[in-house]
């Protein structure tokens, strides 16, 4: 094989994994983008969730668990919406994280050497 050859062959190889890596960025800024998204819905829904109880207690002194199901409802889907998302960016990046303290590791460990929490990829 002649040096030219090595070469082209080599800026390939290089210019392919030039363009993997540009799209597991874009990839994963799109699913930060999402995550921050729901982020806010939650932070919204919080937010009216207090306003409608206060309201409601302020009419009647009392509420009841039907009258906040919806709210909660709504934030544990975003919730789990969220966390499909986050697995779905580190499985991205190739990196584990613990899941107490979203610390992320790129090396191979099964427990947090920080709080002691199972570490997942």
């Amino acid at each position: 094989m002649s040096f030219f050859d090595k070469l082209s062959s080599s800026l390939s190889k290089s210019a392919y994994n030039i363009g993997k890596k540009s799209s597991e960025m874009i990839e994963i800024n799109k699913l930060n983008l999402s995550i921050g998204k729901q982020e806010r819905e939650m932070e919204e829904l919080y937010l009216e969730l207090g306003y409608r109880v206060y309201l409601h207690f302020k009419k009647f002194h009392s509420i009841t668990r039907e009258d906040i199901d919806r709210y909660i409802n709504e934030i544990n889907r975003l919730a789990e919406n969220i966390d499909t998302l986050e697995k779905l960016s580190l499985s991205i990046k190739g990196v584990k994280h613990c899941k107490g303290c979203k610390v992320e590791f790129e090396e191979d460990v099964n427990y947090c050497p920080y709080c002691g929490d199972s570490v997942r990829n």
